[in-house]
């Protein structure tokens, strides 16, 4: 685990193993430790790459970092190249992860393997759930995220994932510094689903380009079900008594989902 620069960042990376890549893309509010079990999985195997998204955990950005959609694909892009990573990369992306993997797939298609997708939207006529819509207004996000306490914090995740532990949540409400809360407002509100309106045509071309799969807890209370059915593919996965992590709530499964469909890539 270390520190990278990439452009105007400084990136904490837990990187483990070796073999081809696979580049693991957390969510909100998560940090790359959400896959600290998967990469205990593949690392034997693997070259394991989980960042810090900007804006989250211990990643280090200016406050003024462009969410666009185009500078989240170019982010990755430079994450990559600061890591040395020449390979293509399975790509296993989750949340708000997913929003930036798949921008990143969309305009570098030809440096992606295999393509495993999480509980995450790319669509303009999504409507962001209750806690996201207040983020996204002015002032009302910005005393909301203040008045955000671990209590009302826990009671949120466990809603959608009673399976998480005290632990998974505590470390998650401790990585939301200040500094951190102000960008993942800024993140939302460069988020407005109409920014996907000129990109999620594209989904259809994700799997003539490599394997790719829909993994979805049936119990997410943050992105409904049907969202999974949407991403041109019929490598469909709902997962039962499942919320929003499935990878932490179905862990062994999803696992072994991950593994299949980068054998598919041969």
């Amino acid at each position: 685990m270390t520190m990278y620069n990439v452009e105007l960042s400084r990136v904490f990376v837990n990187m483990k193993g070796q073999g081809e890549p696979i580049l693991f893309l957390h969510g909100v509010p998560d940090t790359s430790e959400v896959w600290d079990g998967a990469i205990a999985t593949f690392a034997d195997k693997y070259q394991c790459i989980a960042p810090d998204l900007p804006g989250f955990g211990r990643t280090q950005s200016p406050q003024n970092f462009d969410y666009s959609l185009e500078n989240l694909a170019h982010f990755i892009d430079q994450l990559l190249a600061s890591l040395s990573i020449t390979d293509c990369v399975h790509l296993v992306i989750h949340d708000i992860g997913g929003i930036v993997g798949l921008a990143f797939a969309l305009t570098h298609p030809d440096k992606v393997k295999s393509l495993t997708i999480m509980d995450t939207t790319f669509f303009s006529d999504y409507e962001w759930h209750a806690m996201a819509k207040n983020w996204r207004k002015p002032i009302l996000g910005e005393l909301t995220m203040y008045l955000m306490r671990y209590k009302q914090f826990s009671a949120a995740m466990k809603k959608s994932a009673p399976i998480l532990t005290e632990g998974q949540i505590k470390s998650n409400y401790d990585a939301l510094s200040w500094r951190n809360r102000r960008l993942i407002l800024r993140f939302y509100r460069a988020l407005d689903p109409v920014i996907f309106k000129s990109w999620e045509g594209q989904l259809h071309t994700l799997s003539q380009h490599f394997p790719t799969q829909v993994i979805w807890g049936k119990k997410d209370t943050f992105l409904p079900v049907a969202l999974s059915k949407r991403f041109a593919t019929d490598n469909v996965h709902i997962l039962e008594n499942t919320g929003h992590w499935p990878m932490l709530e179905q862990a062994k499964v999803v696992h072994k989902l991950i593994s299949n469909n980068i054998a598919l890539a041969g």
